[in-house]
């Protein structure tokens, strides 16, 4: 499933570049920007949990992978012929993209369990974190050169046509069967059942808390990274593609440490965990200079998707096969549908103080909430 990261790179990198040029690399824009890719997970994953729990996943995976294909062919159009210079076309398409992914983000997290078997789920789940994190890092070396040399055009229509073998190579993989439960419920009562059921187990609601919070507060920095790279460092394009890339192999770091289960992953530890995130945002925050900048942002990185990865284990662990996509589009919509919010948040406030402010304000709540969630789990830990 790595060729299908690589496209959501390639397009994300791209957009990103394409708004910043045409706002002058406005906070703001870049903030709206994440709010119209990732706002349809917050409002439509739910329903695409729903789907992953009554069809096919890797039907759901395939269709959407040829979806996206489709969108970005359409959009590599557009910019050729100069229809796409401006924000609300690109906007227009983000929020296209966002919707596809709805559905397919919850498919792909619970196709995650239907691959191996429930002992190697840690490991499972860690390879699918560096899969998307080496995405992270080849979307951006492949899209800035091909940005540089022949346009935002040749980028997207790059998307399109990874999209396509992506779609042809996950029509090849074996899921191990599940069946769906025998009821005639509603779309909307399915999904209250998924709330139900992460109601019902206290750690799990605790998990999808720090998710949330982790993302408002802390994963909503990387709305603004063409902002520290132009305006904050006073750099380029070169410095833009480092940092990106930089944060992916972070990540890919910290999903490989959490896979290996080797540091302590109980809900207080992670809470800690959390704290140690804002710690390195706000050295972020501070950072003039390239080098601290891009020490600091694959630490950034690196504990986001440590945190995220960790996260997802225990929630994979507490969830019944049957209600796996509904579980998982939860995970999905705090990780991803919640991420607009705090882009949005984030591009808002920065536009007013600064971003190196804003980053540092945002570590200061981040530490106080994951204490808090910290300090309610090991209460419901004792009481249990």
């Amino acid at each position: 499933m790595l060729f299908y990261r690589l496209g959501f790179w390639i397009g994300l990198i791209t957009f990103q570049w394409m708004v910043a040029r045409i706002t002058d690399n406005s906070p703001m824009m870049l903030g709206l920007l994440a709010f119209f890719n990732l706002i349809p997970m917050l409002v439509v994953t739910p329903i695409g949990g729903v789907v992953a729990d009554r069809v096919g996943r890797r039907q759901i995976l395939v269709v959407s992978q040829f979806l996206m294909s489709a969108a970005a062919g359409l959009l590599t159009l557009l910019v050729v012929l100069g229809r796409a210079e401006s924000v609300s076309v690109l906007f227009a398409f983000a929020f296209v993209f966002g919707l596809v992914m709805s559905f397919n983000a919850p498919a792909n997290q619970a196709a995650v369990a239907n691959s191996v078997p429930q002992t190697e789920l840690r490991s499972a789940i860690s390879l699918n974190s560096i899969g998307l994190n080496l995405a992270r890092i080849g979307g951006p070396a492949l899209a800035g050169p091909v940005i540089v040399a022949w346009g935002a055009g040749a980028s997207f229509g790059m998307w399109a046509l990874v999209s396509v073998t992506a779609a042809v190579g996950i029509s090849t993989i074996t899921l191990a069967p599940y069946e769906p439960e025998a009821d005639s419920l509603g779309v909307v009562r399915r999904i209250a059942q998924g709330f139900e059921h992460v109601r019902a187990r206290p750690p799990a609601l605790l998990a999808l808390t720090l998710v949330a919070v982790v993302t408002v507060f802390g994963q909503s920095y990387s709305a603004v990274v063409a902002v520290i790279a132009f305006d904050t460092l006073g750099l380029g394009d070169r410095a833009f593609t480092l940092l990106v890339t930089a944060t992916g192999i972070g990540a890919m770091a910290g999903a490989l440490v959490a896979g290996a289960g080797r540091l302590p992953s109980s809900l207080p530890r992670l809470a800690m965990w959390a704290v140690g995130f804002a710690v390195v945002l706000a050295g972020l925050g501070i950072s003039r200079s390239l080098w601290t900048a891009l020490v600091f942002i694959s630490l950034v990185g690196g504990l986001n998707f440590f945190l995220m990865t960790s996260l997802n284990v225990q929630l994979q662990h507490l969830t019944a096969e049957s209600k796996r996509g509904r579980i998982m589009s939860l995970f999905m919509l705090a990780w991803g549908g919640l991420y607009p919010i705090g882009g949005l948040a984030v591009g808002f406030v920065a536009e007013r103080i600064s971003v190196p402010t804003t980053l540092i304000v945002f570590a200061v709540v981040l530490t106080v909430l994951s204490l808090l969630i910290g300090w309610a789990a090991r209460s419901s830990a004792r009481s249990a």
